[in-house]
């Protein structure tokens, strides 16, 4: 008997070891959610340059416009902390076949947020008379995007789990619960259109918040 006890219980434990668990059944869906909303502020960058022969030449020029453009700004009661100015870059130009520098190119980017947007075009027209070198499209915003980006999130997920049903319906099952969420992008501050109508008016278009997620769910045992 001391001899066969050994074997019996190897044969015991033997089915134990070999006892998986079933893999569990997934579906995968894509879930969008958007919500409308208009803008209420914008943020505009315009870049002041100049060329001269001389660096001390060229930053004097842009830093002279730059100080005007300010004080437009200000002028219309946008506060400082809205007004940005970036860093001076420098730029030697060289004509072709030449090692020596013929020009030096300074420039300097201001972006101001506008948080009127009736003096939207005022700002672009004083800007341009000033002498501003480029305009940046507007990037135009909403203050309520971030609590809008949250029922678009609602939304998508609405979208995700019906889409998610109605495909277990065609395979005979229901889903039981979520396995996994991902989060595939999201646009709280939306980008929106800007259309000139007129020459002294601006019409500002609406886009959409919007939510994107990709959802696992798990499928009920059949």
């Amino acid at each position: 008997m001391k001899k066969i006890l050994p074997l019996l219980v190897g044969l015991t434990l033997l089915p134990l070891s070999a006892i998986a668990e079933p893999e569990m059944a997934l579906i995968t869906v894509q879930g969008s959610g958007a919500v409308p909303t208009p803008p209420d502020f914008a943020r505009l960058t315009m870049t002041i340059g100049s060329r001269q022969t001389a660096v001390s030449q060229a930053k004097t020029d842009v830093d002279n416009k730059v100080t005007q453009i300010t004080a437009m700004l200000q002028k219309l009661g946008i506060k400082n902390t809205d007004i940005n100015n970036a860093p001076l870059r420098i730029y030697p130009e060289y004509q072709a076949e030449k090692t020596t520098t013929e020009l030096f190119k300074v420039e300097r980017e201001v972006t101001v947020t506008v948080r009127n947007l009736s003096q939207y075009p005022e700002i672009l027209e004083q800007a341009a008379v000033l002498g501003v070198t480029q305009l940046q499209p507007a990037e135009l915003l909403s203050s309520k995007a971030e609590g809008l980006y949250q029922q678009a999130l609602q939304l998508a997920y609405a979208d995700a789990e019906e889409k998610a049903k109605a495909l277990a319906k065609l395979s005979g099952r229901k889903i039981a619960r979520v396995h996994q969420i991902q989060e595939q992008g999201s646009s709280p501050a939306p980008r929106l259109k800007m259309a000139m109508m007129e020459a002294d008016s601006v019409q500002f278009g609406s886009n959409n918040v919007r939510a994107d997620l990709t959802i696992q769910f798990e499928l009920a045992k059949p």
